[in-house]
């Protein structure tokens, strides 16, 4: 039984994040959705939560000190079309994008 609610819990949790509707609607960034984007796409390299280990990637944390609102999204949508450093293109979409930059934003700074 337990093994069944260790497959089947994660999957619930996504799903339940993904069908949660904001007061400005669906459409809206939602950081819930970018923190899940992050740790699915990103999470290998940069450390999600804490600091980096080194030699690795930055971490989130620092790169939400480096990067704020707009440049952050600029930066984002960079990485998306032509990679970055040893990082390839991601083809995330617009809205990826901005999920992933509500997220870094909601984080405390340092």
């Amino acid at each position: 039984m337990r093994h069944i609610a260790a497959i089947l819990l994660p999957g619930a949790l996504v799903l339940a994040l993904a069908g949660c509707a904001t007061t400005a609607g669906e459409d809206a960034p939602s950081a819930a959705r970018g923190q899940l984007l992050a740790e699915a796409q990103c999470g290998t390299c940069h450390a999600i939560t804490g600091e980096a280990q080194p030699g690795q990637a930055p971490s989130f944390t620092s790169l939400a000190a480096r990067f704020r609102a707009h440049s952050l999204r600029a930066r984002l949508t960079e990485i998306d079309e032509t990679g970055h450093f040893n990082m390839p293109p991601l083809k995330m979409g617009d809205a990826d994008v901005e999920d992933i930059a509500a997220w870094l934003d909601s984080l405390p700074l340092p």
